[in-house]
């Protein structure tokens, strides 16, 4: 089909046409050159004019005889017509083979595109995506095709996104989307193991570790001198079949005051239970048309370091010496596992540079996942010479991926940031650049991109937009009543946000026969209230807790009335006016009550409602898939039972729920936003320093 004459001033790389029919941009199209050789382009842009369309063209060029890609020798003529590349043209000058991992179709073609699994494992690959635009899904998409093809592949899950495909894909709309894709629902519980954190089925590490090991494991670096009490006690037991209690035993029995914080963090070690006299062995990880699939959502941060760290070593060794078959190695949020330089070294990051740049050699291939490329390590991410990009809109992330790929142009700068969710660019499999539908999966997805249903103000959503949820649980959630672009709206310096669910204890109690409502946060153990039509925090519940009844009265009398003289506290307490004065005096000197003139009020160390109605929040909580990241309870529900004794509230039921957070990053520091009134909150981030 004609879509129109090349018009205007032409190149060897590009040219103009007037459209006589519809185009699209990214649409191929065919021209023959002056020999007769039809030569492949693409539609780059298009303007609408008042009276006729201009579409400009980039010129791919064609195969020679010896199938190699060559470009165009002398421009176009002007006047020569445009046509519709077909199906064969397009495959052939592209170099897409009908058989490899089937990973979707070319956007607005049926022409399937399948990556070769040998380019996969010797060349490395990186998914990369903004947060909610599809890379876990891409990734669930060539697992699917990698156990197809009974390719070895161990897989690092941190949020147990993967698990679900022992599942086939039962969710309706992708079902009837599959015929599109000439594919089935389908499960691989036959092909999947799984070793987790937990108590299922652990994984376990070999607890003979060496000095390295140790020095990279430890949470914390020491000093010079522990270093050489570690030297020492490691050499005297080099003969010995020792493990990590004989390293600790044997560092405890040196007579140097430099041991005890080395030896609370060799406990620490050993504390994890990670280790094994019996580990489990890289040959039992990796099998011939198996995925090993390794769980760490029930592990902490520094867990997940230490077995990414000792797991990937023993596969990495266990390969190179030939007692395991070629493998594939796939990391989900990379950026934790081998984060750039300047934001620090992990267990991990050293081992997988080694990796990215020698396991092509001895058949360990590779694949980083991550919503943030800029985080990424830049000499593992460089490594990756197949990438499949998904939306992203983040300059620096977006300059990281530019530089980390040959050959791309400048202006897929804005192709990349224009990509809609499920859609990815996929780089280094062929000369071209390729814009590839990514198909449905088979199986079912465990983690999935959401759309935002709720604005501010509405109830009842299920959704955030750009939050990827882990589907191991449901949640009881407050909505969050603003999202992403209010909050980068509002703090204009933001290098990092991310979704933040923020425990909650949801007490239900009776107080002098009236329903009560008591809300704790699950770390602090402070309470949230309503104030003013806004959602305020208590302070100095801790403090409160320790006192004895009479003045725990005085404080809440006063947090309700605010300042009052003696006989007023004493009158209203129901207190003896000596107790009442008792407990004025030693509230003073605890500065909790400060005294002005004949009248006592809380100091500003103290914050409580004034009432307890105002302690349930009107706010809708809904139930939804656990989406963003997830804090862990530290406060316990015994603590809750002693916070409503304050208010000799009688507790019913006791149950978690989730406050919605926006962690933002500035500059390397961490800040928390509340989501239901979009403001900062100090006190709070001060209080998880070292866990957000």
């Amino acid at each position: 089909m004609m879509l129109g004459r090349i018009s205007g001033s032409v190149t060897t790389k590009d040219f103009a046409f007037k459209a006589e029919a519809k185009v699209k941009k990214l649409q191929y199209v065919a021209v023959k050159d002056f020999e007769g050789k039809w030569i492949l382009s693409y539609i780059d842009s298009i303007t609408n004019y008042m009276n006729s369309t201009l579409a400009k063209a980039k010129v791919i060029g064609f195969r020679d005889s010896r199938n190699f890609l060559k470009p165009l020798p002398v421009p176009f003529e002007p006047d020569t017509p445009v046509y519709s590349a077909d199906d064969e043209l397009i495959k052939l000058t592209l170099g897409l083979k009908d058989d490899g991992l089937y990973i979707g179709i070319l956007e607005g073609y049926d022409i399937a595109v399948n990556l070769p699994p040998r380019h996969l494992i010797t060349k490395h690959v990186a998914i990369l995506a903004k947060s909610g635009a599809g890379k876990s899904y891409a990734a669930g998409v060539l697992l699917e095709e990698l156990a197809e093809k009974n390719i070895p592949v161990v897989v690092i899950d941190p949020h147990g996104e993967y698990m679900t495909m022992v599942d086939e894909n039962r969710k309706e709309n992708e079902i009837q989307q599959m015929k599109r894709f000439s594919i089935q629902p389908k499960s691989y519980k036959n092909k999947i193991q799984i070793f987790d954190a937990g108590t299922q089925n652990p994984i376990k590490l070999d607890a003979k570790l060496s000095t390295e090991d140790i020095f990279e494991m430890l949470p914390t670096h020491i000093s010079a001198g522990q270093e050489g009490i570690l030297y020492s006690a490691m050499k005297n037991l080099a003969s010995k079949d020792y493990t990590l209690r004989d390293v600790i035993e044997e560092v405890n029995s040196v007579d140097s005051n430099a041991k005890r914080n080395l030896s609370s963090l060799l406990e620490f070690l050993e504390g994890t239970k990670l280790f094994s006299a019996n580990p489990t062995k890289p040959e039992e990880l990796v099998k011939e048309g198996r995925m090993t699939i390794i769980d760490l959502k029930e592990a902490s941060p520094d867990v997940q370091q230490i077995i990414v760290y000792k797991v990937a070593k023993e596969l990495f060794n266990a390969r190179k010496y030939g007692k395991i078959p070629e493998f594939f190695m796939v990391f989900e949020e990379a950026h934790n596992f081998c984060p750039e330089r300047g934001l620090g070294e992990v267990a991990s990051s050293k081992l997988l540079r080694v990796i990215a740049s020698e396991g092509r050699k001895f058949g360990v291939g590779l694949c980083i996942i991550s919503q943030r490329p800029a985080k990424v390590d830049k000499n593992v991410l460089s490594q990756c010479s197949t990438q499949i990009i998904l939306k992203v809109t983040n300059p620096n992330d977006i300059r990281a991926i530019m530089d980390s790929v040959e050959g791309i142009e400048l202006g897929t700068r804005e192709e990349i940031k224009d990509l809609p969710i499920g859609i990815g660019m996929i780089v280094g499999v062929t000369e071209q650049p390729l814009i590839v539908d990514i198909r449905i999966r088979r199986s079912q997805h465990g983690g999935e991109a959401m759309v935002k249903q709720l604005e501010p103000g509405k109830e009842g959503a299920e959704a955030i937009e750009g939050i990827t949820p882990v589907y191991e649980s449901k949640l009881q959630v407050y909505a969050p009543r603003f999202f992403e672009e209010d909050i980068m709206r509002t703090f204009k310096s933001v290098d990092d946000l991310r979704f933040l669910n923020y425990p909650v204890w949801k007490a239900d109690g009776v107080r002098i026969g009236k329903d009560v409502e008591l809300l704790v946060d699950g770390i602090t153990g402070e309470i949230f209230f309503e104030k003013d039509e806004d959602v305020d925090s208590s302070k100095g519940i801790a403090s409160i807790l320790e006192l004895p009844h009479d003045q725990r009265r005085v404080i809440v009398y006063l947090a309700g009335s605010g300042a009052a003289g003696i006989d007023k506290i004493s009158g209203n307490t129901k207190m003896l006016l000596s107790d009442a004065q008792s407990a004025l005096k030693h509230l003073v000197e605890k500065k909790m009550v400060i005294r002005e003139g004949e009248e006592y009020a809380l100091s500003s160390s103290i914050h409580l409602p004034s009432e307890t109605s105002s302690m349930k929040l009107s706010r809708k909580i809904i139930e939804r898939d656990r989406v963003g990241e997830t804090l862990d309870f530290t406060v316990t529900k015994d603590a809750v039972k002693k916070v409503a004794e304050i208010w000799n509230i009688n507790i019913l039921e006791i149950k978690p729920v989730y406050y919605p957070y926006w962690v933002i990053t500035n500059k390397k520091k961490k800040y928390l936003v509340n989501a239901l009134n979009n403001r900062l909150e100090i006190d709070k981030a001060r209080a998880l320093k070292g866990t957000l």
